[in-house]
């Protein structure tokens, strides 16, 4: 099944391919009852759509009763609250893009009996449709996150008046999309860049293995090619440079701090390995270990691991947590240890310095006459917090 989504988060409503009606409605805590017309049967033995025009039709619908849209859409979740999951044709072609695409009941419902879709089916009069009963929405769990993730890659060098018809028939190409998400800023207009899920890993695998791979034969450059995974890691590191950067250049010096000896209580810390395996947060950690006297958590999405800190034994609160000698965050089973030798010095180091850094911008903030919350003030701690 191919989706389609017009705009930067496929899982978000948009306004432009939204009913009216819903539109307003969506300020309501819940609609009212409509009274809405019979629907008549629609004959459509002697109707025939063009092929390419059908095709886009049937994309279109599985996108609507797609797992990635469905779940997240509240104007199709009522309607298929109505009446079993079907939806009269007449009501999904308040749809402007299905409707841009084909506004004619009878050729939507011949595109839908001629494709043979397996998601979406009419029924009997040919005057609705409804997803698959056959074909239930997946579990929302850890294993379905990850392997969406997996399968998704970030793509970068498009021109920025590419709409999604373009994107669609260049990825097209390269397999089955779950959905295409055209990346945009603040005023709604094209970056450059997407989001696409592909249906089979596989096929998401092969494409990351093009080389030189342009848009078209006439662009200056090729495209840029990354796992979405490698991207948001790319993209912390480049963050993290760049606040460095400007701190260095507000404090007027580029001098380093030197750690040279460090005391510490042992045994305090545990560090998690292969977190790229796993869809989780800080918050996430901390509700696992509640109770266990977390001190610091240091991570950020897309890191290989992660260190939680305690104030105290940290193989208690670790045993604690541990279901069969297993340790289990997210749903996924982890490697994790409690830090010793060299890698615990190197640990505490790394945390001094980080404390003496935080130190030095707060002295050179109150010199400057700054402070808590205002123009020069503490801001973000990065991916350090305190529990």
């Amino acid at each position: 099944m191919t989706a389609t989504t017009e705009n930067d988060v496929p899982n978000v409503e948009k306004t432009e391919d939204k009913p009216a009606a819903h539109l307003k409605d969506e300020l309501k805590a819940e609609p009212k009852a409509e009274s809405k017309p019979v629907e008549q049967p629609i004959d459509i033995s002697q109707v025939t759509v063009d092929a390419g025009v059908a095709s886009k039709v049937v994309k279109q619908l599985e996108y609507y009763f797609g797992d990635k849209n469905l779940p997240q859409d509240r104007f199709m979740l009522r309607e298929v609250a109505l009446d079993n999951g079907w939806i009269p044709l007449s009501t999904m072609l308040n749809f402007k893009r299905l409707a841009n695409i084909c506004n004619d009941k009878a050729k939507i419902a011949r595109a839908v009996v001629d494709s043979a879709s397996p998601l979406v089916q009419l029924n009997e009069e040919n005057n609705k449709i409804r997803r698959n009963p056959d074909k239930p929405l997946p579990t929302d769990n850890e294993e379905y996150k990850t392997a969406a993730n997996n399968k998704t890659v970030y793509v970068k060098g498009f021109p920025r008046e590419m709409n999604i018809d373009r994107a669609e028939e260049f990825f097209t190409k390269f397999g089955r999309t779950e959905y295409i998400k055209l990346r945009k800023d603040q005023e709604g207009k094209f970056k450059g860049s997407v989001f696409v899920e592909f249906a089979e890993q596989t096929d998401c695998d092969k494409f990351l293995e093009s080389k030189d791979l342009k848009f078209e034969e006439t662009s200056a450059e090729p495209l840029i090619l990354m796992a979405r995974a490698d991207y948001f890691k790319t993209k912390n590191v480049n963050m993290k440079n760049e606040k460095n950067a400007k701190r260095e250049e507000q404090l007027g010096e580029t001098k380093p701090i030197v750690i040279e000896n460090v005391e510490y209580e042992k045994g305090r810390v545990i560090k998690i390995t292969e977190m790229e395996e796993v869809i989780t947060t800080r918050e996430d950690m901390k509700t696992l270990f509640e109770g266990q006297n977390i001190s610091w958590i240091t991570y950020n999405k897309g890191d290989k691991e992660a260190f939680i800190r305690f104030d105290k034994n940290a193989q208690e609160a670790l045993d604690h947590v541990q279901k069969d000698g297993k340790f289990i965050l997210s749903e996924k089973e982890l490697p994790v240890t409690v830090l010793e030798g060299d890698e615990e010095e190197a640990y505490w180091k790394q945390a001094a310095l980080e404390k003496a850094e935080f130190f030095k911008r707060s002295r050179k903030r109150k010199s400057e006459g700054g402070g808590r919350g205002g123009r020069g003030g503490r801001g973000g701690r990065g991916k350090r917090r305190k529990y």
